[in-house]
Parts: structure tokens; C-alpha cells; sequence
């Protein structure tokens, strides 16, 4: 199950992976991240040019739903005072970064 949706002008992706019991949301930035763990339940996703935020990860998800619930608008909150609120922000972020990976691929 996938799902694309905007909060608070933030577009998120959000994904259950029922077979490995995981929820992923993200937000759609098209910059590259790297994963820390929190606990045992929860990694959150942070960009590598950045530090920003950039998702988060529940394990077994089927346990800690209550987890997302409480999570999910807190991140968003977060992630909008980071400044990630505006989807043409991220845009012109993807193309910068496409950009500098064209060069220095060159």
C-alpha cells in the first residue's frame, strides 16, 4: 500500500510493507538520506547534504501503530518549521542536486 498526500504543504509518500511489517513515510525533497536509529521501533531518515529530515521508519508496525499516530504530526510540525513546507522548495532543491550529480559525473 503506497499513498502520496500533502499536510500542512508538505507532500509526504507514505508505505506499509506488510511482509516485513514496516510503515515508511517521507517527504518528497529527491535528496538523498541516511537512516539513524532511534530505538528498536523507530529510524528516522535524515538528508546527506542537509541534516534535515527526511522520513521516518516504524518497525513492526502491526505493534506500534499508537507510535505513528503520535509520531506522524509531530514530524510533520518539524519538518515544516525546518522550512520543508513548500513543494516548489523541494523541487528546485531536486534539480540542484541533479545538477551537481551531472557535474560530478562529468
Amino acid at each position: 500500500m503506497s499513498d502520496t498526500t500533502t499536510i500542512m504543504d508538505i507532500e509526504l509518500s507514505e508505505r506499509y510493507d506488510q511482509e516485513e511489517d514496516i510503515y515508511y513515510v517521507t517527504v518528497k525533497t529527491g535528496e538523498p538520506s541516511f537512516v539513524v536509529e532511534n530505538d528498536d521501533k523507530l529510524l528516522i531518515e535524515a538528508g546527506i547534504f542537509t541534516g534535515l529530515p527526511t522520513g521516518f521508519r516504524i518497525l513492526n508496525f502491526s505493534k506500534n501503530k499508537i507510535i505513528a499516530n503520535g509520531f506522524k504530526p509531530r514530524f510533520v510540525a518539524f519538518c515544516k518549521k525546518a522550512g520543508l513546507r513548500k513543494k516548489t522548495e523541494m523541487k528546485a532543491r531536486q534539480v540542484k542536486f541533479e545538477k551537481f550529480f551531472e557535474a560530478v559525473a562529468a
